[in-house]
């Protein structure tokens, strides 16, 4: 919404056309139209969308406005390219198909940054004649654009891709549509040509060095040969790890079904292994399974490097380092991962239904495996098989074995039609029957066409990320995510150009009666124009095709800032005929010298490069610009400013028709919000000033005052005495206002107006300073028309119409307040207060004290009570024993824990054990929940370590790790116990049931469920209420009280994001899930595959 951050923060604009602000104010309608046919789209009431328009600035102060067909009536270069305005992006993971692979963006403009040189491909549908295909490209550039808004688009083959609302998509029933602008009937192209990575690197993106040293369990140190290059037999077997294998703390594992054993994969993968690792055990299980393990360090590290993780199924994804290894290593890895997981279907349902199939319970997985067959022009959708969480999932492993999971979404991606015999060419199956089998239906069946668009399904705001772009030259497309996108440009005068900005203190060329020095004025003008003209070709630019057009174009921005000060010093309001007309001349003054000393320029150095190509549009807005000098009011001007300023427009007009001109711009009026301050100015740019006492926050936080130094001029101007100016200035300093300053007459009153405050100019008086100036700037004047709280929609909507009636180029509006916070501010906001009533001015004030207090209210320690309850307990690790001892505050809450009779007197293990001890008292006394200490401190791994004798925590990795489990099951939820593998009653009576249901057998509630046999609620017990007065576990404790405990079924736990198993039947250990077995993490002891 309008006061989201990402809003606040945004700087938008529309760009409307002359005819639209025409039908706008005759109240009529307006038509959106098609890009490929023209047709009609839409039909609007022009004025509300305008009004629409208005009301979001007014909530916001966005958007602005640019009028379209202003901005290119005035431009000098229309043959090069009308003058545009977007910036569209991708966030740097979006992947890009590139000769080097799938890139991710971000990592494409590090390499460019980096002086690397690779190529892009780019979709010969998007061509000046279009056709089919894919063609590769050097870039021209890849740019970093800075912090943008990100949407996320959703499309009918499951298939999802980020960017920025503005990027434009290639359809096929209207060619370009904006992301923002897409509906579900706009047909967008996937890419169906191959985009072979063929100058990807064969090396590893792994340290083999680092990793080729493993230890053995004796201890003996053991120097291990690894790959140093891709191959095909190493994509393979990395695709077969994703699909049906694991990756623990202490183990790689593949495994296999009994068919692929009898027809030789499981051995040749072992051939595989043994060559590029070194030695794996091969276990073959009970129900025929084989598996292949290695238990090295090394060989983990190592693939863990190429990218794959321990996630459990449903969160697997593929490893980062096969989007960008060969086409060859691709292919061969979707070989063994369809091997793995794949399928053939040739019926379904009893109808014919043929397609190759890879299930998976991760749909991450299938979108970045659809992702990776993009690059063969390879159309894969992704089905959804299971409709909610509660739905089963059914899957056959690859033995035959049918296995039904609860509780998991399924997913299912699907390749058909034509892309079937692709998929046959350059990937087929690594499992021999399966490879037949889909010889089998290509031999028996006909294809039809796959479909080559999608369509949109849905749409999400997807927060800001920094983004990039990159542009393609030759048919301005490139293929993102298997998508075929606009190629991408920033808006500077035509695109991809820049401008040298450059200002003058305009209170400089004040002379004392007030009059102003044209002759210095316009020296200062030749420098400033010979300096930055000078500047413009060793300068460096953020793209090359940035720098070839600022050399080719070489636009210049000359401006000035404290034009608000110089009128207010020569006694004249801002929102006056004479101040406008005096702005005007000096502005007509300072492009009309610019450009005639570019004129000079060229006459020696020669015209930019693309003049010849618009000469005459070039040529045609001097001359409107000088006849827009003779506009200007002799009565109202110094007289030698004004023929300063015509001479001026004569004089570069003459020699610009004789020797062209050396920029195609030369001046804009820049915001000059940072350098004014630099060149001590009391104004800003154009700017009226914004108050007489103004308060700017700064970005590092606190605030700096900021007094007007003019108004002692200003008076003297208008003829008070020292004394009587000193009066008013005191009056400015103690109230802030200058209205009501003792001796002040009325009628001057206007020469103090300001911004905002209870002498604002009116919008219409920044409106028409802006067009006084316009007809004299080269670019647009940035400038904010600041208008009153009070304002209405209406009022932001005259102000749009009136800025286009009055031939502005751009406009932006502020209503005061309209953001949540803003860089200056006045006192108004205290006025506003004092009116309110006074129970609401008190109540709002306690408020921002509460506030306050709490946010800068320094750490409080809740002590014990003299008298508290305490729970004892005895425990044994590894025959280490001891007691612990937590107290309790009056609610039940643990406040601190003690440690007795660990280790011997004076050992290092009691001392650090009491340290230990101590600091979590504290951390709980100071309010610091259980719950972080449990999870910061559970599973920590140190001697001594061992079987525990406790049932409900058989194995203890540490002393804090048992320490902080067994306080966790005595005053922590069973939510939380569960997700610790800590088997508390209430967690064994869940998983009972759980079990239970998985089996499909019916069960009442088990070991006391409907009360949970101790007291507490079956769902974990009822929590103890926190103390009103201290933040220590709020809502998340039980009472020591209820805490009691009898012997827990062996049955599976979790701890975040990891499926725990069963003690180890060997060593005692915690148990892993790795696909249906369970492994140990610490003696590596492996349940066997069912």
């Amino acid at each position: 919404g309008f006061t989201s951050i990402q809003y606040q923060n945004a700087n938008n604009s529309v760009r409307v056309s002359s005819e639209f602000m025409e039908r706008a104010e005759r109240g009529e309608d307006w038509q959106t139209l098609a890009r490929a046919d023209g047709s009609v789209v839409e039909t609007h009431d022009a004025d509300d969308v305008l009004r629409q328009i208005a009301d979001a600035a007014w909530r916001c102060a966005d958007p602005g406005v640019q009028y379209d067909t202003t901005i290119n009536e005035w431009h000098t270069c229309p043959n090069s390219g009308r003058i545009n305005a977007s910036n569209p992006c991708f966030p740097a993971d979006a992947r890009v198909h590139t000769t080097l692979g799938l890139m991710p963006i971000g990592e494409l403009y590090e390499r460019g940054a980096a002086g690397e040189e690779f190529r892009v491909y780019t979709h010969r549908a998007t061509a000046d004649a279009p056709g089919s295909g894919v063609e590769a490209t050097r870039p021209l550039a890849v740019m970093r654009n800075g912090v943008k808004p990100i949407i996320s688009l959703r499309f009918g083959d499951g298939r999802e891709l980020r960017c920025t609302p503005n990027h434009r998509l290639w359809t096929t029933n209207r060619g370009y549509v904006q992301a923002e602008d897409l509906t579900p009937e706009d047909q967008v192209l996937l890419n169906d040509s191959p985009t072979p990575a063929e100058d990807a690197a064969w090396e590893l993106p792994v340290k083999v060095e680092a990793l080729a040293r493993s230890f053995s369990r004796g201890g003996a140190v053991i120097h291990q040969e690894l790959p140093e290059i891709w191959t095909e037999g190493l994509g393979e077997l990395t695709g077969h790890l994703i699909g049906d294998g694991w990756l623990t703390d202490v183990q790689t594992g593949w495994v296999y079904g009994g068919e692929d054993v009898d027809e030789g994969l499981a051995a040749s993968h072992h051939g595989m292994l043994s060559e590029l690792i070194g030695g794996v055990s091969r276990q073959e299980m009970d129900n025929g399974t084989v598996q292949l393990r290695a238990g090295s360090e090394a060989v983990r590290e190592f693939f863990r490097g190429l990218g794959v993780t321990s996630a459990r199924a449903h969160d697997k994804r593929v490893p980062h380092s096969v989007f960008t290894a060969p086409t060859e290593v691709q292919a061969a890895f979707l070989r063994g991962l369809f091997g793995a997981d794949g399928c053939i279907s040739r019926v379904e349902g009893g109808k014919a239904n043929r397609y190759v199939g890879l299930g998976s319970r991760s749909d991450a997985l299938l979108r970045d495996v659809q992702r990776v067959l993009s690059g063969f022009g390879i159309r894969g959708r992704i089905y959804t098989v299971a409709a909610d969480q509660k739905s089963r999932f059914a899957y056959t492993r690859v033995d035959g074995t049918a296995v039904t999971y609860d509780s998991q979404q399924g997913y299912d991606l699907r390749i058909t039609g034509s892309d079937l015999d692709r998929f046959a060419d350059a990937i087929g199956f690594s499992v021999p029957r399966k490879q037949r089998a889909l010889e089998e239906l290509l031999a028996g069946t006909k294809r039809y066409a796959t479909k080559g668009a999608v369509q949109l399904t849905g749409r999400d705001e997807d927060g800001q990320e920094v983004v990039y772009n990159l542009t393609e030259p030759l048919h301005h497309s490139y293929i993102v995510d298997g998508v075929v996108v606009a190629n991408c440009s920033e808006y500077m005068h035509v695109d991809d150009s820049a401008c040298n900005l450059a200002s003058i203190n305009l209170m400089k060329f004040r002379n004392e009666d007030g009059t102003f020095d044209t002759t210095a004025f316009e020296h200062t003008v030749d420098v400033m124009i010979l300096a930055q003209e000078i500047v413009v070709s060793p300068s460096s630019y953020p793209t090359e095709e940035i720098a070839e057009n600022a050399n080719a174009f070489r636009q210049l921005g000359l401006g000035y800032a404290n034009l608000g000060a110089l009128l207010m010093s020569n006694g004249l309001p801002y929102d006056s005929d004479e101040g406008r007309a005096m702005a005007g001349a000096i502005t007509a003054l300072m492009t009309g010298r610019a450009y005639r000393k570019s004129a000079e320029v060229a006459a020696a150095m020669g015209p930019y490069e693309k003049y010849e190509l618009n000469r005459e549009p070039h040529n045609h807005v001097m001359r409107k610009h000088r006849d827009a000098s003779w506009d200007l009011d002799a009565e109202l001007v110094e007289e030698r400013l004004l023929a300063s300023a015509r001479r001026s427009w004569d004089e570069a007009v003459e020699l610009g028709e004789d020797h062209g001109y050396r920029n195609a711009q030369a001046s804009v009026l820049a915001p000059t919000g940072t350098i004014s301050f630099l060149m001590d100015c009391d104004t800003t740019g154009i700017e009226p000033d914004f108050s007489l006492v103004k308060f700017k926050e700064l970005v590092g936080g606190g605030q700096m005052t900021i007094v007007n130094g003019t108004v002692p001029r200003a008076l003297e101007t208008l003829g008070y005495s020292a004394e009587a100016a000193s009066q008013i200035v005191a009056w400015i300093d103690e109230k802030g206002t200058i209205v009501g300053a003792p001796g002040l007459a009325e009628e001057h009153l206007p020469v103090f107006d300001v911004a905002v405050g209870s002498r604002a100019i009116t919008h219409m008086g920044h409106i028409k300073m802006m067009a006084a100036a316009q007809p004299f700037i080269s670019g647009a004047i940035s400038k904010t028309v600041n208008l009153p709280a009070e304002a209405t929609v209406a009022d932001v909507a005259d102000t749009y119409l009136q800025g286009w009636k009055l031939g502005l180029k751009a406009l932006a509006i502020y209503r005061d307040g309209s953001k949540t916070a803003q860089a200056l501010r006045t006192e108004a906001q205290a006025e506003k207060e004092a009116a309110l009533p006074a129970e609401e001015i008190v109540q709002a004030r306690i408020d921002s004290a509460v506030k306050e207090a709490i946010a800068t209210a320094p750490p409080r320690r809740h002590r014990m009570p003299r008298e508290r309850q305490s729970i004892t307990h005895k425990f044994s690790i590894a025959g280490h024993e001891g007691y612990i001892t937590a107290g309790a505050y009056e609610d039940g809450t643990i406040g601190e824990i003690f440690l007795t009779d660990v280790g011997k007197e004076g050992s290092t293990l009691r001392g650090m054990m009491n340290a230990f001890a101590t600091s979590v008292s504290i951390a709980l006394q100071y309010g610091v929940p259980l719950e972080t200490l449990v999870r910061k401190f559970s599973y920590m791994r140190f001697d001594p370590e061992g079987i525990t004798g406790n049932p409900e925590i058989p194995f203890a990795k540490s002393m804090p790790d048992y320490i902080m489990r067994w306080l966790a099951s005595r005053f922590l939820d069973a939510d939380i116990c569960e997700e610790l593998g800590i088997l508390t009653p209430e967690v064994r009576a869940r998983k009972a049931s759980q079990e239970a249901l998985m089996r499909g057998d019916t069960m009442g509630p088990a070991n006391g469920g409907g009360n949970g046999g101790n007291g507490g609620a079956a769902n974990g017990g009822h929590g103890a209420a926190a103390r009103a007065d201290t933040p220590i576990q709020p809502g998340k404790t039980r009472a020591a009280a209820e805490a009691m405990t009898d012997e827990p079924p062996n049955v599976p736990a979790q701890l975040q994001g990891l499926d725990l198993g069963p003690a180890c039947g060997q060593c005692g250990g915690m148990m892993q899930r790795t696909g249906s077995c369970y492994t140990c993490s610490s003696c590596g002891n492996n349940t066997g595959c069912g």
